[in-house]
């Protein structure tokens, strides 16, 4: 996906662990639903949600031709009108101080990507405001009686669980379930390997700030005592990563060629709040993640050449499959994440794939695609159950 590569290099999203994770969850959520669906954007603090939305908006331009700007709106600031008149703009006269027109977020928006941040902050009462934008891209602006349409991509960011905020009854969950697409950021103790790819990046740029020339950065020991420590105190955001490795940095009192192990010691357990820097345990801990990291990477290859398949068609079967189960609605009874439902309903996706491939009009039509020799065609019995399946009774297709 080289728009995604490119677009990640462009924004300054480091770290490999998350471009892998994020290279399936943007292609699920925004490219192949072609910016139509809103996307939920969650993540702890700190965790890069606005570098993601930056991204989401530059892939947007790159893979899918928009020419649209992004626009940001903190939802902690906005409520009652002043949330209708900053979002969907206002007519002239539509209230005291409406001298002008304005066309609001959603208008300056156009084409491009507008970001709701904290969008759990918004009132009971505002979020229903969204419900119609939100289901059906459409609002209007205060004091108008012309309904208008965004095609914007929307993004509704929040660093908390909103389906776990839904089920305490605190955000509106038809609100939810209109914003089917999903991408969700791990806290940084979970991205291992990106721990010191990171701690590096924001060393050298703080060095760079100070002028110092020919600064190499951490030592490997320095790093994965840096790894080590954050993985330990389960700690989550990025912003206080960096916050440590600049303090660190400006702290020194004289250009150094790379910062040794021995001089970040007392740094991390004040920064961290260790007692103690128990190296042997967390280097034993490095080695067993990165020996599951190596087998999870295999597990492509090994199971493509296990069935014969080319490996790229099977991350490709993978990513479809995620997109059906994104589109089941979530809280609903059986469960729809479980495995009966979900392959159901895979099963019956690859039916109407399967006739859609060979372009039948009828069940005739649909046994020949396959061959003529009668062990090459679906029996009758199953041509019928599958046109039946997908078309109901007495359905037909038609030209």
């Amino acid at each position: 996906m080289n728009a995604f590569q490119s677009a990640c290099d462009d924004v300054g999203l480091i770290g490999s662990r998350l471009r892998e994770s994020l290279a399936a969850q943007v292609q699920a959520a925004l490219v192949a639903r072609q910016a139509r669906d809103v996307i939920r954007l969650t993540g702890p603090t700190g965790t890069g949600k606005e570098l993601v939305a930056t991204l989401l908006h530059e892939v947007s331009r790159r893979a899918l031709g928009r020419r649209g700007v992004l626009v940001r709106v903190s939802c902690s600031n906005l409520s009652g009108e002043l949330f209708e008149s900053v979002l969907f703009g206002y007519k002239r006269g539509a209230f005291t101080g409406a001298d002008t027109t304005a066309q609001g977020l959603l208008g300056q928006a156009r084409n491009g990507t507008l970001v709701l941040d904290e969008v759990h902050n918004l009132s009971w009462e505002d979020q229903g405001k969204l419900l119609r934008l939100i289901g059906e891209r459409e609002y209007r602006p205060l004091g108008s009686t012309i309904v208008e349409r965004t095609d914007a991509v929307i993004v509704l960011s929040s660093n908390v669980d909103l389906l776990e905020v839904a089920r305490q009854g605190k955000f509106r969950r038809d609100l939810l379930d209109r914003a089917p697409a999903k991408i969700s950021l791990p806290p940084l103790w979970q991205r291992r390997e990106d721990i010191g790819q990171l701690a590096q990046a924001f060393a050298r740029e703080a060095a760079e700030q100070r002028g110092w020339t020919g600064f190499e950065g951490f030592t490997r020991r320095a790093l994965a005592d840096i790894e080590g420590a954050v993985v330990e105190k389960r700690e989550e955001s990025v912003r206080r990563l960096r916050e440590f490795v600049r303090d660190l940095v400006f702290e020194l009192e004289a250009p150094v060629d790379a910062i040794e192990s021995a001089a970040i010691g007392p740094h991390l357990m004040s920064f961290f709040q260790l007692e103690s820097l128990d190296r042997d345990r967390w280097d034993r801990e490095a080695i067993d993640a990165d020996f599951d990291r190596l087998v999870e990477r295999r597990t492509a290859e090994q199971l493509a050449a296990l069935h014969g398949v080319p490996e790229r068609t099977l991350i490709k079967l993978a990513q479809i499959l995620r997109e059906v189960y994104d589109s089941l609605p979530e809280g609903s009874n059986p469960v729809p994440g479980s495995y009966r439902n979900l392959v159901a309903r895979m099963n019956l996706a690859t039916k109407a794939a399967l006739w859609l491939m060979s372009g039948a009009r009828n069940q005739a039509e649909f046994r020949r695609f396959f061959g003529t020799k009668p062990y090459e065609m679906p029996p009758k019995s199953v041509a019928w159950q599958i046109y039946h399946e997908l078309f109901g009774e007495g359905g037909r297709v038609r030209k």
